[in-house]
């Protein structure tokens, strides 16, 4: 359920533009639809995730800009925006020595307690490097793919390009990380055993 809430201002803002070919419009709707995610999340558990604030906040700015100045070119680079910000939290978390990649893998398995991750030290530098540059990567190709094939399919590949680049990227990096992930065993194993 949460994933269609992280997904869905997209998916609005994608179907308003294809009904009306407005994209001021489909701003709105976008702008619309991300007041509704940060109030259902609210609601839902009483806190917002700073990933959400900081998006919103971007979409709130570039999307103000593209209605009231009536150009969209303000919307289309928020997907640059806030990958190239993401880019940057976690270049200056390695460059603090607070890996931001290390703390969000680490806190995911916590919601798995049966799942154990030891992998080498050395390589968690080298595996937040690779996230920085996949999200420079994505807000290059957001404007590379805009410029050069134009708006209508730069609409159609914010919601299916955007989402295979980032489902074949996560698979790789659970591919990866799988070599470092043990099944703890249970009191009730151990007890069988004994």
């Amino acid at each position: 359920m949460k994933q269609f809430f992280d997904f869905f201002p997209v998916l609005l803002f994608v179907i308003a533009y294809y009904t009306s070919k407005d994209m001021i419009l489909s701003t709105k709707v976008l702008l619309a639809a991300s007041v509704v995610q940060i109030a259902v999340f609210w609601l839902w558990k009483r806190t917002v995730e700073k990933m959400h604030l900081g998006t919103f906040a971007v979409v709130l700015v570039m999307g103000s800009l593209t209605i009231f100045l009536d150009d969209p070119i303000f919307i289309i680079w928020k997907p640059s925006i806030v990958n190239w910000s993401i880019a940057a939290v976690f270049l200056i978390s390695l460059l603090i020595r607070r890996n931001l990649v290390r703390k969000a893998v680490e806190g995911f398995l916590k919601q798995t307690p049966h799942l154990k991750l030891q992998m080498p030290e050395k390589n968690w530098g080298p595996l937040c490097l690779v996230w920085v540059l996949f999200f420079i990567a994505l807000g290059v190709i957001n404007l590379f793919v805009y410029f050069t094939y134009g708006e209508d399919f730069w609409v159609t590949f914010k919601l299916v390009g955007f989402s295979i680049i980032n489902m074949v990227f996560f698979v790789g990096q659970f591919l990866y990380l799988s070599r470092y992930i043990s099944e703890t065993k249970t009191d009730s194993n151990q007890e069988s055993q004994g």
